[in-house]
């Protein structure tokens, strides 16, 4: 069987679907190990099996850039469940409640200066919007918030693009990386005093390494940028979709809807992978121990199994009363399983509020779209609107 690294790297997002279909596993050669392809939630389901390891799964320039050394997304078993109880406690329903009500004020802020600017990068936007209100909320000092904002933004666009953008991925990750455990240094040493319950004062007095505790922190802060992603395919959705801007600006459930729709149907992360404990059989395909299991992540999303009309906008498919019953797991744009339990991203509750903040304040304000490329090339990873979503601003 031809190895399949070399075309996961040229053809991003399309990668997975075209191999898998509709089938819940097909066999595949990734790395140079005999593996397989799991998708639609029988393949969700399989993927968070125990049997499963996420140690060693992603390769190193991937994990090191984007997640750092010595994090939660490289453990397992109890080392794996104590670092994630560090984290949810910092993602409790109350703060990220909190974190939502801060990001509504900045972009109410950012939005009364519309009207004396020609044109607003949607995306450039975000990034800075979205930093204004995490870093503070993490008990972070935001002396330096838009130089660090942009350096967020760069490691997430550049870890899985070979050449210039992974080249200032490796250079913004060692920033952040000085800045991060500077901050844990200074925290301990109390120099700095972040609130009880903040990223930084969690991280700091969880006795973890400093190189550990600097990662976690910025594997709090990352994500959230990394929404500005998906707020630009929500800025095109809005204008593509208009009879849709009232509507989430005055009802949350379309606002949640909405959100949930962008969610699914914009291209982030295309796949996600473990490794076999052992031996085994991996709903019908024979996996050694060592070989890889691959969540094609985009295509369950998109899979025409589970989702009517998949590639259409509809939010109302998250709405009660209009389409079937969604199921669980075929929504995993940030993993499925249990966030508690397993390796569901700790995070998605931050993504869907700051997102839906986002979606109610573009609603909400005067703009039109220029003609512009709105086009996302599918072989990059991640993608995005290829002018950023530029946005003309009326009084």
């Amino acid at each position: 069987m031809e190895d399949s690294t070399l075309a996961l790297v040229r053809d991003g997002y399309r990668w997975g679907p075209a191999r898998r279909g509709s089938a819940p596993a097909v066999p595949i050669r990734l790395l140079g190990r005999r593996s397989v392809l799991v998708g639609g939630p029988d393949g969700v389901r399989r993927f968070y099996d125990p049997r499963l390891r996420r140690r060693g799964a992603v390769p190193l320039p991937v994990r090191r850039v984007l997640f750092g050394a010595a994090t939660v997304h490289g453990l397992d078993d109890a080392e794996h469940h104590d670092r994630k109880a560090l984290l949810l406690g910092v993602l409790a329903a109350d703060r990220v409640a909190a974190l939502g009500r801060r990001a509504d004020r900045l972009w109410a802020t950012a939005l009364r200066s519309w009207p004396d600017r020609d044109r607003v990068v949607l995306f450039d936007e975000a990034v800075q919007v979205l930093a204004a209100a995490v870093l503070p909320w993490a008990g972070v000092p935001v002396r330096d918030g838009p130089r660090r904002a942009r350096q967020l933004a760069t490691v997430v666009d550049g870890f899985a693009s070979p050449g210039a953008p992974y080249a200032r991925a490796v250079a913004a990750r060692a920033s952040l990386d000085r800045w991060s455990r500077g901050l844990v240094r200074r925290t301990r040493a109390g120099a700095l005093d972040p609130p009880p319950g903040t990223a930084l004062r969690v991280v700091a007095d969880s006795g973890l390494p400093v190189r550990a505790a600097g990662t976690e922190l910025l594997n709090v802060v990352r994500p959230t940028i990394a929404t500005a992603w998906y707020v630009a395919y929500a800025g095109r959705a809005l204008a593509e979709h208009p009879r849709w801007r009232e509507r989430v600006g005055t009802d949350h459930a379309a606002a949640y809807a909405f959100a949930q729709e962008v969610r699914r149907l914009a291209p982030f992360v295309p796949v996600l992978a473990a490794r076999a404990r052992e031996a085994q059989d991996v709903l019908g395909v024979p996996v050694p121990r060592g070989g890889l299991v691959v969540l094609d992540v985009h295509g369950t999303d998109h899979d025409p199994a589970w989702w009517l009309h998949p590639d259409v906008f509809s939010p109302e498919r998250f709405l009660a009363g209009t389409y079937c019953p969604v199921e669980p797991d075929a929504l995993v744009p940030q993993g499925g399983g249990s966030a508690e339990g397993g390796h569901r991203c700790p995070g998605e509750s931050v993504v869907l509020t700051m997102l839906m903040s986002a979606v109610r304040a573009l609603a909400g304000a005067r703009w039109t779209l220029p003609e512009q490329d709105l086009g996302m090339d599918l072989g990059r990873m991640p993608t995005r609107p290829a002018s950023g979503v530029v946005l003309a601003p009326r009084p």
